[in-house]
């Protein structure tokens, strides 16, 4: 009976431990512009050095994803449908990495400081 008890003590105790947060990947915060994954970092760019839109609603049209250039690196937005109204603007992603995708949690637009206006 005490054998009994024990691996059911275990066996509830490694249930708590493997549902904890600790398990759970974690939120990220990634600031870019969203782009296609085709086309990534190598997005033909506006004279403002941004992405340019037609070339992303083109290459996703052709059957590339919406993606979040961050740094040197393109990852995949998922759902495409929170992704599709940033196109070619400067966000702020929140969400789980998952590989080269991001699962966002919230999207929203990085708002141009007044220095850079000038």
């Amino acid at each position: 009976m005490r054998k009994n008890w024990f691996i059911g003590l275990l066996f509830s105790a490694t249930c708590v431990l493997g549902s904890s947060t600790f398990a759970r990947p974690q939120q990220e915060t990634l600031t870019g512009y969203v782009t296609d994954t085709h086309c990534g970092t190598n997005c033909q760019v506006t004279k403002a050095m941004t992405p340019d839109l037609k070339c992303i609603r083109r290459c996703v049209k052709k059957g590339s994803k919406y993606g979040l250039w961050s740094g040197n690196k393109v990852y995949v937005l998922e759902p495409q449908t929170n992704a599709a109204q940033f196109a070619a603007k400067n966000v702020k992603v929140t969400g789980k990495i998952t590989g080269d995708t991001i699962h966002i949690a919230t999207i929203e637009p990085v708002q141009a400081s007044a220095d850079s206006q000038h």
